[in-house]
């Protein structure tokens, strides 16, 4: 047996690794609680109801595993743990009834367990306890008798708890697939949301009502779970635990990159050996622009740990923009070598391909990248490009609609770093912004991405008309202010610029946005 983590692997199986969580061995001294043994056969009986409660869990796990390696997904492992089991799949199928397939196996097993368990119990009762001769024997014999029918009323618990429609139980994962199949991957995430939080609330009642902490705990999880099906959900979750376990990163989520680059050169002194700080530092540098500082800490981080996938990552990135290609493909060909079930090299190599102008080899890249990570709008954005290259106007619109579905926040305005979608695409660009405003002439987000859009291909004139309407609805919106003073720039109206320039420190708290709007104003007073 070796440890590993938090966990001991006990072996494999059809190569999928098994492991026992640390948290089981508590289950001895619960038994014991249940059962409070006091002679040798009910301490047996404690004992085997304890590995017939754990088996029936990994064989439930077991099930998801061979019915996820029928529709061809790689299982990596099966953890069994005190609260349960998990299966953790390379990747989600991308196929509605696939996943309908696999959440399907595990209940069913323990409907087959629980009749083996009623039969076997019949078994004792009418063909083994009328023929057991003495008083211990039959005593042994009525001991494995309310251990089968307990066992069995065990299974029956797991098949209803695991068919509650509450996401990421089994219940949730079918109500999930079927939904998909039904009315897409959009509308499944808030379905099974609403249909998931009201089960989660009774069953949180439930759990105080009865005082039972386990189950409580098992709801936290649960909750964690629920909310990966909201974008705006996940994101305030990810706020919450970064602003109490990691502040850099709580800066970093709210798109105040300086002040994250201030908490990971803290993490740095206090950690100059540990790759992730300068990662995180590299990313916020790239954000904000500076990616000769990024590229240095990519490279310390590398330094440390050679193989970092998102270090690797970091510098393909790099590559890219530089547009050193060829460079940029080998790393990412080096990263999917190393995990090819991550989405990112695929949505990157994606890229280089599009700045090549090769879109269908493109295309193919992006579904890839889509299957194994499918709440990305940029992924589904980038999609519709390609679509849009090869002529194919309906996948085009079709994948643009699922990106505002998924985050209009993050589909209609991009960051700084990916403003280079735009270049020499102003016609999909119009496209795309012409159909979310000809639905809502007023929203403020797609004139503003449309603005960015214009600017970036030099139209200027165009670009402060856009940003002018954004800012007449959202007035406190600071990237407004610094597009609309770049493109008085360029049209050379530096008192207008000025102006822009001046309004961003008084509606901001983000550094890296005061700083570009005083460099750009020392520049502009200096010229």
């Amino acid at each position: 047996m070796r440890l590993f983590g938090w966990s001991w692997s006990l072996g494999r199986l059809r190569g999928v690794d098994i492991r026992f969580h640390f948290s089981l061995l508590f289950s001895v001294p619960i038994a014991y609680y249940l059962f409070e043994p006091a002679d040798l056969r009910s301490a047996v009986e404690a004992l085997l109801w304890v590995a017939g409660f754990l088996l029936f869990i990994l064989l439930h796990e077991l099930g998801h595993t061979f019915a996820a390696q029928l529709v061809g997904v790689e299982v990596k492992s099966v953890v069994v743990w005190l609260l349960g089991g998990f299966t953790n799949l390379a990747y989600k199928p991308d196929k509605p009834a696939h996943n309908l397939f696999i959440a399907l196996a595990g209940p069913l097993v323990n409907m087959l367990l629980a009749f083996l368990c009623v039969v076997f119990y019949i078994a004792l009762a009418f063909l083994v306890l009328p023929y057991s001769g003495g008083a211990e024997i039959y005593l042994w014999v009525q001991t494995f008798q309310s251990l089968s029918f307990s066992l069995a009323i065990v299974n029956l618990i797991l098949i209803v708890f695991n068919l509650l429609p509450v996401y990421p139980l089994d219940g949730g994962n079918i109500l999930h697939a079927a939904m998909e199949w039904l009315f897409g991957k959009t509308n499944a995430d808030w379905i099974t949301l609403v249909v998931s939080i009201p089960f989660l609330l009774l069953l949180v009642a439930l759990g105080l009502f009865t005082r039972d902490y386990i189950l409580l705990a098992f709801c936290v999880l649960i909750a964690l779970a629920v909310s990966t099906l909201n974008r705006s959900m996940l994101r305030w979750l990810n706020l919450g635990v970064n602003y109490l376990f990691k502040r850099a990163g709580y800066y970093y989520l709210l798109g105040d990159y300086e002040r994250a680059i201030q908490r990971y050169t803290r993490d740095i002194d206090s950690k100059p050996d540990h790759p992730g700080n300068y990662l995180g530092r590299a990313s916020c540098y790239l954000l904000a622009g500076q990616k000769e500082r990024a590229l240095a800490d990519v490279e310390r981080a590398l330094r440390i740990q050679p193989n970092h996938i998102f270090g690797l990552m970091l510098r393909g990135e790099i590559f890219m923009l530089e547009k050193n290609y060829d460079a940029a493909l080998e790393i990412f060909s080096r990263v999917q070598s190393i995990n090819p079930h991550w989405a990112v090299p695929y949505f990157d190599r994606a890229s280089v391909l599009m700045d090549r102008g090769e879109f269908q080899a493109a295309l193919g890249d992006l579904n890839k990248a889509v299957s194994l990570q499918s709440r990305m709008p940029l992924f589904y954005l980038v999609r519709s490009l390609a679509h849009f290259r090869l002529g194919d106007l309906e996948s085009a619109h079709r994948g643009q609609d699922t990106a505002v579905q998924i985050s209009p926040e993050d589909s209609l305005v991009m960051f700084d770093l990916n403003l280079i979608l735009y270049e020499d695409n102003l016609d999909w660009a119009r496209d795309y912004y012409e159909r979310i405003l000809a639905r809502n002439p007023r929203n403020a987000l797609a004139l503003q991405g449309r603005a960015d859009a214009c600017r970036v291909n030099r139209e200027f004139a165009r670009a402060v008309e856009l940003y002018t309407r954004a800012l007449a609805i959202n007035p406190r919106e600071p990237r407004l202010y610094l597009g609309r003073g770049k493109a008085y720039l360029e049209l050379q109206e530096f008192e207008k610029a000025k102006s822009d320039f001046e309004k961003i420190s008084s509606i901001t708290e983000k550094l890296h946005l005061r700083r570009q709007a005083d460099d750009l104003l020392k520049n502009l007073i200096t010229s």
